[in-house]
C-alpha cells in the first residue's frame, strides 16, 4: 500500500518584529537557504497580529518567530506556535560592553515577562545601570519621559526601545545578537520541521486509521509515532502520555521486520500484536502496528516511580526534584540495582524537558568503534557499511527531552573528550557531516564506581569530571534503608501478581517474607529484590497457598540462606522448613529414601543423617 508524499515540503517560518530586530535576522537568514522557507515581516503588536492571522488563515506558515513584547503578544493571540527569542547572559554582557564605550550611565529596558539574568552585570563595577521593565508600548514612552533628564547616555533594549531612543536623540544598543537570532531560527526550524512534517504525514495516514476499532499505530524508522487512532490512545497502556512504543513494547518486537499475531504483554495486559511494513510514494518505510488486547488486570499505575517511606530516600527524592528543575547535568552515583534509571526518569519528569523524549544508553554496551555513529548519527556514505540515507543519532533523538547515560565511567578517554565537547557546545556533528545540529537536552549520567578515584587513576578526564559533578546524587544501597523493604516487597508482589495474572494472597506472602528479607543484606539491591519477588510469584503457581511459598523459601531462594548476614534471621526457619520438606517428599515416594534423596538433591547418606539427627523413622 502506498501514500503520496509529494506535498511534503520545507518548514515554513515567519519572522515578525521591528526594524532593528529584523535587520539582524536578515543578516543570518541566508545561512538557512534550502533548509526552510523564511518570511520576514516588519510589524509590531496589533499590526503584527493582523499580518500573522492572514498567514494562518491561508495556511502558509508552520511557526512564527518574534522577540520581546511582540513575541508574548503574538503567543497570547495566535493559535499557531510562536517561538520567542531568549536573551542570554552572553547577549547582555555583549550589549553592556558595547554601550559602555558610549556612556558609563546605561538605561536597560526589558519586557516584564521576559526572563533576564541580571546577576551577570555585577562584574561591571565602573558603570551605572538602571533597569526598567515594561508591559506596553506606552510604558516604554513613560520610562523615557521619566528619566530623560537624568543623564543616561545610552539605552539597551528591544528594537522598539532602540527606535524610541533614536527619537529622543539617545544612543542605543540592541539587546539581541546575531548568535541568539541564529539559535532562534535553528530552534524554530527544528520545531516547525518536526511538527509540520508530522501533521502532513498524519493526514496521509488518517485514511488507514478512520473507522478502525483495533488499536493501530504507525511509526517511522526511528520509532517516532507518525499517526495513531483513538483506540490506541485509550487502550495501549502509557501510550497516550509517551507517544512512543519504545518502553511499552519489547525491544525484540520493535526490531522485528514483521510480526504475525505475536503474543506478548503490554504492561499487565496480554496482547496479540501484528506488524507490517508500508511505504510512502518516495520509498520511505512506515511500520504499522495493530494490537488486540484482553481486559486489563488491576496493577499500580505508577510503576515507574520510586517507592519508599525512609527518610534517606525522601531526601533523595527532594534532590531529584530540585536538581531536575535546574539546567545543569545531574550525576547519579550508586551500586548496581539501586534504581538509578528510575531516579533518572524522576529527574526528567521534574525538568522543563518532561514533555520530550527520555532516551537511555548504557555506555558499556556500545562498541568502541560505534560510539560516534550511535550517539552522533551519520550521513549517507559516511563510512563503509553505513545505511543508505544515513541515520539520526541517539542525541538527536533526545532533542527536546532528556538523555540518560548509564555507566559513564566505562567510556574511553577519547570518547570522554568527544562527550565533553558536546556538553560544552550543546551541539552534535553527525559522522560525515559539516553542519552541527543544536541540542536542547537535559543530560543525566550515572556511574557505579567512584568517579573521583577513576579521575585520580587517570581513567577519567578531570575536565569532564568537574563538569559532571555539579549536581551529584548518591543512590543509597537497600541495606542502608531497610525500612523500605516491606513496602517494596508488597508493591513489587502486587505488580508481579497482576503481570502474571496469578491468584496469590499478597498480604500473607509479605507478612511471611518480611522478617526474613529484613535480615538479608541484598548485595544486588532493589533489582535483586524485584527479581526474587517475580520468581516467587511465578513459582507460587506450584503451591497451594502464599504461606506455602514462604515455607519452601529455602528451595526457591537458596541465596538468602547461604549469606552470613541473613543466617541469624533465617536459621530457625530454615531448619523447620527443611524437616517439613523431607517429611513431605518421603510420603510422596512412599518412604523410599533413594528416590526421596534424588528429588531433594542430596545423597542417600545425607538424608539418612538428617533423619537420624531429628529422630525421624
Amino acid at each position: 500500500m502506498g501514500f503520496s508524499a509529494d506535498n511534503l515540503s520545507r518548514p515554513r517560518v515567519c519572522v515578525i518584529g521591528n526594524s532593528k530586530f529584523t535587520q539582524v535576522i536578515h543578516s543570518v537568514v541566508d545561512e538557512f537557504r534550502g533548509v526552510a522557507r523564511i518570511t520576514v515581516i516588519d510589524r509590531l503588536f496589533s499590526d503584527a497580529v493582523r499580518s500573522a492571522q492572514e498567514l494562518v488563515e491561508a495556511q502558509q506558515v508552520d511557526v512564527f518567530v518574534s522577540a520581546g513584547a511582540n513575541s508574548f503578544y503574538l503567543k497570547d493571540t495566535l493559535s499557531v506556535p510562536v517561538v520567542g527569542l531568549k536573551v542570554t547572559s552572553a547577549d547582555l554582557i555583549h550589549a553592556v560592553l558595547t554601550a559602555r564605550r558610549i556612556s558609563r550611565r546605561i538605561l536597560l529596558l526589558t519586557y516584564e515577562r521576559q526572563e533576564n539574568d541580571l546577576d551577570v552585570l555585577k562584574v561591571f563595577d565602573d558603570i551605572e545601570v538602571l533597569h526598567c521593565t515594561y508591559t506596553t508600548a506606552e510604558e516604554i514612552k513613560e520610562i523615557f519621559h521619566r528619566h530623560r533628564n537624568e543623564g543616561y547616555g545610552v539605552v539597551i533594549g528591544s528594537s522598539y526601545a532602540c527606535d524610541l531612543a533614536d527619537q529622543w536623540n539617545i544612543s542605543s544598543v540592541l539587546i539581541y545578537s546575531r548568535t541568539s537570532c541564529r539559535a532562534l531560527l535553528h530552534k524554530a526550524i527544528r520545531w516547525a520541521g518536526q511538527h509540520a512534517h508530522q501533521r502532513q504525514q498524519e493526514s496521509l495516514l488518517r485514511l488507514a486509521l478512520d473507522g478502525s476499532s483495533c488499536p493501530t499505530v504507525f511509526t517511522a524508522r526511528d520509532g517516532s509515532v507518525m499517526a495513531s487512532n483513538s483506540a490506541a490512545l485509550s487502550q495501549i497502556p502509557r501510550f497516550a502520555k509517551r507517544q512512543r512504543l519504545e518502553g511499552i513494547l519489547d525491544k525484540q518486537l520493535l526490531d522485528a521486520p514483521r510480526l504475525h499475531a505475536e503474543q506478548t504483554m503490554l504492561g499487565t495486559r496480554p496482547c496479540v500484536v501484528s506488524k507490517d511494513v508500508l511505504e510512502l510514494a518516495d520509498g520511505t518505510p512506515i511500520y504499522a502496528y495493530r494490537f488486540e488486547l484482553s481486559q486489563p488486570a488491576e496493577v499500580p499505575s505508577d510503576s515507574r516511580r520510586l517507592v519508599f517511606r525512609s527518610q534517606s530516600m525522601a531526601e533523595v527524592q527532594k534532590l531529584l526534584d530540585v536538581y531536575g528543575a535546574s539546567a545543569r547535568i545531574v550525576l547519579l552515583h550508586g551500586e548496581t540495582g539501586t534504581g538509578k534509571e528510575l531516579a533518572a526518569r524522576a529527574v526528567h519528569a521534574a525538568s522543563d524537558h518532561a514533555s520530550g523524549p527520555f532516551v537511555t544508553v548504557n555506555c558499556s554496551a556500545i562498541p568502541v568503534d560505534l560510539f560516534e555513529s550511535e550517539l552522533f548519527g551519520y550521513l549517507d556514505g559516511a563510512f563503509t557499511g553505513a545505511k543508505s540515507g544515513g541515520r539520526s543519532g541517539l542525541l538527536e533523538a533526545a532533542n527536546g527531552g532528556s538523555f540518560f547515560m548509564d555507566e559513564i565511567n566505562s567510556l574511553c578517554l577519547a570518547h570522554q573528550a568527544k562527550l565533553l565537547r558536546v556538553l560544552q557546545e550543546m551541539e552534535v556533528m553527525p559522522v560525515g557531516g559539516r553542519k552541527a545540529i543544536p541540542l536542547d537536552v537535559k543530560f543525566i549520567v550515572a556511574c557505579n564506581v567512584d568517579l573521583a578515584a577513576e579521575m585520580h587513576a587517570g581513567r577519567f578526564r578531570e575536565d569532564l569530571y568537574y563538569r559532571l559533578n555539579t549536581f551529584r546524587i548518591r543512590m543509597p544501597p537497600l541495606r542502608e534503608h531497610p525500612e523500605d523493604i516491606v513496602m517494596l516487597t508488597g508493591y513489587m508482589a502486587r505488580r508481579a501478581v497482576a503481570k502474571y495474572r496469578v491468584s496469590i494472597d499478597v498480604d500473607v506472602l509479605v507478612d511471611g517474607l518480611s522478617p526474613i528479607f529484613r535480615g538479608y543484606h541484598w548485595p544486588g539491591n532493589v533489582r535483586q529484590l524485584e527479581n526474587l519477588i517475580e520468581r516467587l510469584v511465578v513459582s507460587g503457581q506450584l503451591y497451594q497457598s502464599s504461606q506455602a511459598i514462604v515455607d519452601y523459601l529455602p528451595r526457591l531462594a537458596p541465596e538468602i540462606y547461604t549469606d552470613n548476614s541473613s543466617e541469624s534471621a533465617a536459621q530457625g526457619h530454615l531448619k523447620n522448613v527443611e524437616l517439613e520438606e523431607i517429611t513431605r517428599v518421603l510420603k510422596m515416594f512412599g518412604g523410599k529414601r533413594s528416590e526421596s534423596a534424588e528429588y531433594l538433591g542430596i545423597s542417600p547418606t545425607t538424608l539418612w543423617r538428617r533423619l537420624k539427627q531429628n529422630q525421624i523413622n
